[in-house]
């Protein structure tokens, strides 16, 4: 891994839980984020692809990854673990450390740490499935135009596992896409401590780690909505996620 990618010392770290805590979300970027994560969206679109879309109702598990990733459809009105919610999208599960995706690895083992620095928990949490019985779901979450959307929401669920951190509905992102490039209208965004929306994606672009408390209102307003919906199209918005899911 290479600690170029994101500042983790303990004064960053805690720059990041103040800026969260009290405004609800904060950035990073960096050169050397920008290059990873434009190596990683170039594995990601080869890999995808290659991949077999699954339909949004389909069970798999963490055994699954090890033969190659998992895409499938998230679409409907009925998602999430807490207060349900409505999504447009295809999202494409990686095993964590899998040497066949160098810079997703790369970039999901630096998304891992700084998760779990922020969390103030086991730096090894999610890695070790049979210890802690969570495992990491490494995963890109891919909004295609013609309308992919997560309506706005906050999130009410988190592993029993966090219920000690104090943001334990933190949600950290990187993004491999770019508003003006990649997509021209919608994208993502969080309410601010002010109460309106912020959309962070006007300025900020690929190789920008967004990092929020999911418990404040959040969500990804409509993508190119004047085009057709096209899940095989390369162009939509693009972004790299590192929860928790329980082993079952």
């Amino acid at each position: 891994m290479d600690s170029r990618a994101i500042p983790q010392s303990t004064a960053d770290v805690d720059r990041f839980r103040n800026e969260i805590s009290v405004h609800g979300w904060t950035t990073f970027r960096s050169t050397h984020l920008i290059d990873l994560c434009q190596k990683a969206r170039s594995e990601y679109l080869i890999a995808r692809r290659q991949c077999e879309l699954h339909p949004p109702g389909q069970v798999f598990s963490r055994s699954d990854l090890e033969s190659g990733p998992w895409r499938k459809l998230a679409v409907g009105s009925t998602n999430g673990l807490g207060e349900p919610y409505a999504q447009l999208l295809q999202t494409t599960y990686f095993l964590e450390g899998d040497r066949r995706f160098p810079a997703l690895s790369e970039l999901f083992t630096n998304l891992l740490k700084l998760r779990n620095l922020i969390l103030g928990i086991d730096i090894e949490f999610g890695s070790l499935p049979e210890r802690d019985r969570f495992w990491n779901a490494c995963r890109i979450h891919h909004y295609p135009v013609g309308g992919g959307f997560m309506t706005e929401h906050r999130d009410t669920y988190f592993p029993s596992a966090l219920e000690k951190s104090e943001l334990p509905f933190l949600q950290i992102m990187a993004l491999l896409s770019t508003k003006g490039t990649d997509f021209e209208e919608g994208g993502g965004f969080v309410r601010c401590d002010q109460g309106e929306r912020v959309y962070f994606e006007d300025e900020a672009g690929i190789g920008t780690v967004v990092m929020f408390d999911g418990g404040v209102h959040h969500g990804v307003l409509d993508v190119n909505r004047s085009e057709l919906l096209n899940f095989e199209s390369d162009r939509g918005r693009v972004a790299a996620f590192v929860n928790v899911y329980e082993v079952r």
